[in-house]
């Protein structure tokens, strides 16, 4: 009999065994004594027993191997394998920046990441060793400076990425995808977030899914939710906060649609740049028609000693913050702890 077969017989299925069934069994099917078909019987009951025992430890060890939670399961309904991470769910589809389905059967292992944000996210949730590459200029955490750099973000060396062997790279600018997929590299074009700093929560659970660590995502999604709504309801009865110039170099600022320009109208700060759509230069004269009431200097303050800006309520009121930290600068788990340094900065006595 197979193995994954039943080994046992309904009571009424005894009386419909044929002679060669009884032979099978050492049981003839002649006209014998009853003291010798009884001892048969007896046998043939010892064994259907025995093969009844075989069967239910056969089919403990077949549940029982299924229920290992170390091992990959499919899911019957859903069709999703989870892994040993029980919030890891894959496949996994994700439709990038150019309207392409890009489908994860499994967490990438080798990522190149054109990204000091995806960067920062990937260390966060405690997957920072799938790392193997990225560009020049990302600086935090510590432990990214033995990541291998593979160029500029907008002037990648294809060739240095290519010899990394990644199993996924991550780009911002849709300039070099076609190039990098012509290598025959899996890769993943997600426009660089600009407009919204709250969306950097949905990108954290986004790689918490790519990754098969949603839960843990999920907990550094929330908690800077959290630190935001905080900010927030502190800032919804307040009226409107001064009005704002940040310099980003040269007099370049930005508008009201870039990440910096969402953190403004948090904050309740009148952008004096209003009137820009990403970031631009403004003139020196513009800047002091719209006598801006606080500055924010990016990188260094290149105002406050400059005769031409003396008059400016910033400047006479010492109100010039220079960021000292890259906080405001890389949408990643950190940035809402620098919106609270700023909200601290402006609003002391709100925000003590």
């Amino acid at each position: 009999m197979s193995m994954q077969r039943r080994y046992f017989l309904e009571k009424d299925q005894y009386n419909k065994l044929t002679p060669t069934a009884l032979l099978d069994f050492g049981i003839s099917g002649d006209d014998r004594s009853q003291d010798l078909i009884g001892y048969h019987w007896r046998k043939f009951s010892q064994g259907l027993a025995f093969l009844m025992v075989i069967s239910i430890h056969f089919s403990l060890a077949f549940m029982l191997s299924g229920c290992d939670s170390t091992k990959g399961v499919v899911s019957q309904d859903s069709k999703h394998t989870k892994t040993s991470d029980s919030s890891a769910v894959f496949p996994f589809e994700v439709t990038d920046s150019n309207g392409d389905i890009i489908v994860f059967e499994e967490a990438p292992r080798r990522i190149v990441a054109i990204d000091s944000a995806v960067v920062e996210i990937l260390f966060s949730i405690g997957e920072g060793s799938r790392l193997i590459g990225t560009h020049d200029f990302v600086s935090y955490p510590p432990e990214a400076k033995d990541l291998t750099r593979v160029g500029g973000a907008f002037n990648l060396n294809k060739e240095a990425i290519l010899e990394l062997d990644p199993d996924l790279v991550y780009v911002f600018s849709e300039g070099s995808v076609a190039d990098l997929q012509q290598l025959g590299l899996k890769v993943l074009y997600i426009k660089t977030l600009n407009t919204d700093f709250r969306q950097v929560s949905d990108n954290i659970r986004l790689w918490g899914s790519i990754l098969g660590k949603r839960q843990v995502a999920e907990e550094i999604a929330s908690s800077f939710d959290s630190k935001v709504f905080e900010i927030e309801e502190v800032m919804n009865s307040q009226g409107d906060g001064p009005t704002v110039f940040q310099d980003e170099g040269e007099l370049w600022s930005p508008g009201p649609d870039t990440l910096i320009g969402s953190v403004f109208e948090l904050l309740k700060l009148q952008n004096i740049a209003h009137d820009v759509s990403g970031y631009k230069q403004i003139s020196a004269e513009v800047i002091i028609e719209r006598s801006p009431e606080i500055i924010i200097a990016s990188y260094s303050d290149n105002i406050s000693d400059d005769p031409f800006f003396a008059e400016l309520p910033a400047v006479k009121n010492g109100r010039v913050f220079v960021q000292e930290s890259d906080l405001l600068s890389v949408p990643g788990p950190r940035y809402a702890d620098g919106i609270k340094d700023l909200a601290k900065w402006i609003y002391p006595d709100l925000f003590p």
